[in-house]
């Protein structure tokens, strides 16, 4: 049986879905600038919006999740040890490389 049209072989003659992520964003927008952050290293969304000019960081990635991009949440230790919380939460970018 062949392999379904929307899907490539890849190594080993598996089946797996190897298509690029769906959402096509500008470079230039807010989205883009996240996209490219998150494509380098994980990051939270005080790192993100320290890092680009956002007004709110965790609107641009919900748009993002919204459009399709594979974006998911890595539990890390706080880098501050005095702080209640102990744990936070980076936004990764889940793509195969």
């Amino acid at each position: 049986m062949a392999a379904p049209f929307n899907k490539k072989r890849g190594p080993e003659g598996s089946r797996a879905d190897h298509s690029k992520p769906s959402c096509k964003i500008n470079p230039n927008t807010q989205q883009g600038m996240v996209l490219e952050v998150l494509r380098q290293h994980p990051a939270s969304a005080f790192e993100l919006q320290h890092l680009l000019p956002l007004a709110d960081a965790r609107a641009v990635v919900r748009d993002l999740i919204a459009k399709g991009c594979p974006i998911g949440t890595i539990k890390v230790p706080n880098p501050n040890q005095n702080a209640r919380c102990k744990t936070i939460q980076r936004y990764c970018l889940n793509e195969a490389e």
